[in-house]
């Protein structure tokens, strides 16, 4: 126990409040810049020309290849420096790349600012948790992820009904010419207003505290934990981590999928504005991870208590098979607000699992590996989840579902196949995790 947790350990000191506090306005940031161009999706096929397939390497594959690539030594840096200022470091790269996204001419440069945006991004997570895991108990790291992996559905939220809003606003002006570069699209200028903020942000990462880190030696390893011995640890847990770590991913991958393409379902299909749809989806969003997050990391403390962290994986299980049905209808719906809520659903269900897995993880992890753990995680879950999902969707609208709103349809063949598929991964991550978390003993 760290000397912010003296006295009662089920109460919340002031310490943990301004560390989750912090961390989750940095998450939210980091999810308004992420998702914004789903809202963009119409504007940049008519300026830029391009198809849905090439707008979802731009939403997920540009991103997430390098989120993950360098979340890897990024992780190892966490575990060996200070866990605050790589993610203040991190913050500001991401909003000056956000902002750099507006000055984009050409579908190449826009992609490489997205790698940006991706590389700053990867410093986050994998600090917010192992750093979470150093101020927080068991009974109480469940609850504590819940709100940080909040700021995923916040930001998502705010994205959608601000920036439909503010695209809106600005598709009604006329371009920009700014020096060296010409005219500016409108929808550029969106870049603008959503990234150059998140450079206060990275200050108030700053003012976080770093707390002491808790080492564990029930495995064994060295407080200076060399690559071969992170990679012997997670291979004698294979089992345990693959269905964990996959089981995140499908469900991720059906998340990302139907955030990213649900406005323009709701454009193509229902002939609604950019502001409505954003609007709509923005408050979907925000219910559905309201529920799906913070209720998520609730029960999944309340499962912890009851049968330790497979209680938690069990409950995964449970969230995703909910959420099988409502993917399956959401594109054959008549009525656009029926559409929406099932798109709640869809996205509660699928991101329920994420603060119980999330914890889960680091109980499964020493506390001197839980960086390059965390980090290999989000590898996992972002390459699959983020950088398959919307490229998955569109694959099927531009080859399959030809027609003008076919990608409702594509919505309903992804999102619930990606969660059976990770059903089935937390089913089998059952028995490993419990033995992994009972005995230091490989599983």
């Amino acid at each position: 126990m760290t000397a912010g947790q003296a006295g009662d350990r089920t109460t919340l000191t002031t310490r943990q409040i301004l560390v989750v506090g912090v961390f989750l306005v940095a998450y939210v940031f980091s999810f308004i810049d992420r998702m914004i161009l789903s809202l963009m999706v119409e504007p940049l096929r008519r300026d830029l020309g391009l198809t849905d397939t090439q707008i979802s390497l731009l939403q997920g594959l540009a991103f997430a290849l390098f989120y993950t690539l360098v979340g890897l030594p990024i992780g190892r840096a966490i575990d060996r420096h200070s866990r605050v200022r790589i993610a203040a470091i991190g913050v500001a790269l991401w909003s000056a790349m956000t902002a750099i996204s507006g000055l984009a001419q050409t579908y190449l440069q826009l992609f490489t600012a997205r790698i940006g945006v991706g590389i700053g991004e990867a410093t986050l997570s994998p600090a917010a948790y192992s750093l979470f895991a150093d101020i927080f108990d068991g009974r109480r790291l469940g609850f504590a992820l819940g709100i940080y992996n909040l700021g995923s559905a916040l930001g998502a939220g705010i994205a959608m009904v601000l920036g439909g809003a503010i695209v809106q606003f600005a598709s009604g002006q006329q371009a920009v010419i700014l020096p060296l570069l010409g005219p500016v699209h409108p929808w550029q200028l969106t870049f603008f207003y959503v990234g150059l903020p998140g450079l206060l942000v990275a200050l108030a990462i700053l003012a976080v505290p770093e707390p002491a880190r808790q080492h564990s030696q029930a495995a064994g390893l060295p407080p200076a934990i060399p690559v071969r011995e992170v990679l012997r640890f997670a291979a004698s847990r294979w089992r345990a981590l693959a269905g964990h770590h996959l089981g995140v991913a499908f469900s991720n991958l059906s998340a990302f999928a139907a955030v990213s393409w649900m406005p323009a379902m709701l454009v193509r299909s229902y002939h609604w504005s950019i502001a409505e749809a954003g609007l709509a989806v923005g408050i979907a969003l925000l219910a559905g991870g309201l529920l799906g997050l913070t209720g998520g990391g609730w029960l999944a403390d309340r499962a912890y208590a009851r049968g330790s962290t497979a209680g938690r994986m069990r409950l995964c299980l449970y969230a995703t098979l909910c959420g099988i049905p409502a993917g399956a209808l959401l594109g054959f719906q008549p009525n656009p607000l029926l559409a929406v809520a099932l798109f709640g659903c869809v996205f509660g269900f699928s991101i329920l699992p994420i603060s119980g897995a999330g914890a889960a993880l680091q109980e499964l992890t020493p506390g001197e590996l839980r960086g390059q753990m965390s980090a290999f995680y989000l590898f996992a879950i972002n390459l699959v989840g983020i950088g398959l999902g919307s490229t998955a969707v569109a694959l099927l609208s531009d080859h399959v579902f030809t027609q003008a709103d076919g990608i409702r349809y594509s919505l309903s063949v992804i999102s619930p196949l990606a969660l059976v598929i990770a059903a089935g991964c937390y089913w089998f991550s059952l028995g490993p995790v419990a033995r992994a978390t009972t005995s230091p003993a490989a599983t």
